[in-house]
């Protein structure tokens, strides 16, 4: 009986780590050792920018861009598109409004699934919208900013996000039970002595 609930432990902890090791994995297109203060501040309600990037994975859930709110009315709405940048086609957009805006977080706008998108270059568009972006000054490989349809120095503080099944979240998490049940274990052994 005792091997059986043991057994059973076992199932249900690798059950929830697999639940848990679903996340959404994102992939910075900005270089992630600039100092948050090196930063520049890009206002959206004067002008179209526009980034590009190649996305790193099979599917695109979602963007995560950091920005700073610049509307009043909190019920106004933010809309950012993505293009596929082969065709032009907008293949995605989301809907965010104003007041679920945090200023100088990073803040996601989800869509749809997008499929087969590793390797592929894309373009997330703000078009006059109540946002003031943030940006680094230098542009990194695989990117291209544009203000305006002009190509600009700089890439815009933008991740990408997926939602799948990452391993290592996986791992850790059944090495951290793991440790717990060793260490009980072994506070168990110390204390029954």
């Amino acid at each position: 009986m005792r091997k059986v609930e043991k057994l059973a432990t076992v199932i249900v902890l690798i059950l929830l780590a697999f639940v848990y090791g679903h996340v959404h994995k994102t992939h910075a297109i900005y270089d992630r050792m600039i100092e948050n203060d090196q930063y520049v501040m890009m206002d959206v309600s004067q002008d179209q920018i526009s980034q590009e990037f190649v996305c790193e994975e099979e599917t695109l859930d979602g963007i995560q861009v950091k920005c700073q709110n610049l509307q009043e009315d909190p019920e106004a709405e933010i809309r950012i598109y993505l293009q596929d940048c082969e065709n032009g086609e907008t293949v995605a957009e989301s809907v965010k409004k104003v007041g679920d805006i945090k200023t100088g977080k990073f803040n996601e706008f989800s869509f749809d699934t997008v499929s087969r998108c590793r390797g592929k270059a894309y373009k997330v568009v703000f078009e006059k919208d109540f946002l003031a972006l943030y940006a680094e000054k230098t542009s990194e490989e695989g990117t291209n900013l544009k203000i305006n349809s002009e190509e600009s120095e700089g890439t815009l503080i933008l991740k990408t996000v997926t939602y799948r099944f990452d391993i290592e979240t996986f791992c850790v998490f059944l090495l951290l039970v793991l440790y717990i049940c060793v260490f009980f274990q072994f506070l168990n052994w110390l204390f029954s002595r």
